[in-house]
């Protein structure tokens, strides 16, 4: 074989290297974590160190790169003019689509498989390349922490701003509606609180662990499809534990005290992604909540907070009353219940301060007395009249504001 000839051989073998290691790269750092968990053990042995596995990947990369320009240049030795920048383009283009978008392409479809097979030979190399890799590193990390002292971030996106981003890209159609609601819900609970969430103490169903009523509360529990009760003993505050109401109704002979399970306690400033981390934790979906006191607020469940997220999580064939409904007039009618958090959504502008929890709270702070029905307040472009007041709580308000239009789907006429 001329001389010519193992020169081209070795220029192949150079670019042959050199998409080996292009692959190499992006198939292991292409992984993905449901990949990495059943990747061979060579791979996670050298994604355990990726700065030094991507530094020896770097380091050989360049070395036969360099090497492959080097005689590439001597394949043509008498090239002048543009044969000499017609080879070097030639070389170029080789070098681009040979071992580096091609091989990267196809490791990237193939990326366990093609991790599978680079993982035993970078294992081999790694230890060779450290007498020169390790230095660099230093080099690397001294400059890192040299330019992290003189350029900081100024602050981070805050979920103000990506919830705008995410308006905008609904309205130029880069998002579906639904999907902006979703990732905005999302976002959201962050800020959002237990308190916020939670059905309140007044709207809870409690059994007693004497089991007193135990029939009545049972049938009630039933009606309303609800999982599970808090057990009180004697007074609402004197929480014990709760009950499954599956256990309650399989197992009518044993006493209620039998049945009673741990409960978790959450106050009700937490946070709704707090709440989401501790019933994980505890494998339970529901916990008692409790105000700054120590006394019984109420109650949450995980569907609460994904109802902030997903909407009205509700069952097949159960009907609920829409929150906003329209009347005559350029009126609203919402339960007292409503949280003032939803009523804002649902005009898409905040006229009501969410210092207030309900609207219900709300009216009652601006009277400064216990609500009756026919009592009117004025604020701002808010026109509020009591509807309904039950027990002191107020259960229906209607509400003008002048301008406004409510956003809500479920509003009905």
């Amino acid at each position: 074989m001329s001389e010519l000839h193992w020169l081209y051989a070795l220029v192949g073998g150079l670019l042959a290297g050199s998409a080996f290691f292009s692959a190499a790269e992006a198939a292991l750092f292409g992984l993905t974590p449901a990949e990495r968990k059943t990747a061979s053990r060579a791979t996670l042995e050298l994604l355990a160190e990726p700065r030094a596995l991507l530094a020896t990947i770097l380091l050989s990369n360049l070395v036969l790169n360099t090497l492959y320009f080097g005689f590439a240049s001597r394949l043509v030795p008498d090239a002048e003019g543009w044969q000499e920048f017609a080879l070097g383009l030639v070389v170029l283009v080789a070098l681009l689509l040979g071992s580096e978008i091609l091989p990267k392409i196809l490791a990237l479809r193939a990326r366990r498989a093609v991790a599978r097979v680079v993982a035993p030979a970078l294992r081999a190399l790694l230890p060779l390349t450290q007498p020169l890799t390790r230095p660099l590193l230093w080099v690397l990390e001294f400059v890192h922490r040299a330019l992290s002292n003189w350029i900081r971030p100024e602050g981070g996106i805050t979920p103000d701003v990506l919830a705008r981003v995410l308006a905008r890209g609904a309205a130029e159609g880069a998002l579906h509606e639904s999907e902006a609601d979703l990732l905005t819900g999302i976002l959201e609970l962050e800020d959002l609180r237990v308190r916020e969430i939670m059905r309140p103490r007044v709207d809870t169903l409690f059994l007693d662990v004497s089991g007193e009523d135990r029939a009545r509360v049972t049938r009630t529990a039933l009606s309303a499809r609800l999982t599970w009760l808090p057990v009180v003993e004697g007074e609402l505050d004197q929480i014990v534990g709760r009950v499954s109401l599956r256990e309650l109704v399989r197992q009518p002979e044993r006493s209620v005290r039998s049945l009673v399970a741990p409960v978790r306690f959450v106050p009700e400033v937490a946070g709704a992604l707090d709440l989401l981390r501790w019933l994980r934790a505890d494998g339970t979906s529901e916990a008692v909540v409790v105000d700054e006191y120590g006394g019984t607020a109420g109650v949450v469940t995980t569907e609460d907070a994904f109802e902030h997220i997903l909407g009205d999580l509700r069952v097949e064939g159960e009907e609920r009353a829409p929150q906003v409904v329209t009347l005559d007039g350029g009126r609203f009618r919402v339960p007292g219940s409503l949280p003032i958090r939803e009523w804002n959504e649902a005009f898409g502008l905040e006229i009501v301060p969410r210092e207030f929890e309900t609207v219900g709270g709300f009216v009652s702070a601006l009277l400064g007395r216990i609500p009756r029905v026919g009592d009117q307040v004025r604020v701002g472009e808010l026109e509020l009249e009591v509807h309904e007041v039950r027990r002191r709580r107020v259960l229906m308000v209607d509400i003008g504001v002048r301008a406004l239009t409510p956003a809500a789907e479920g509003a009905a006429p």
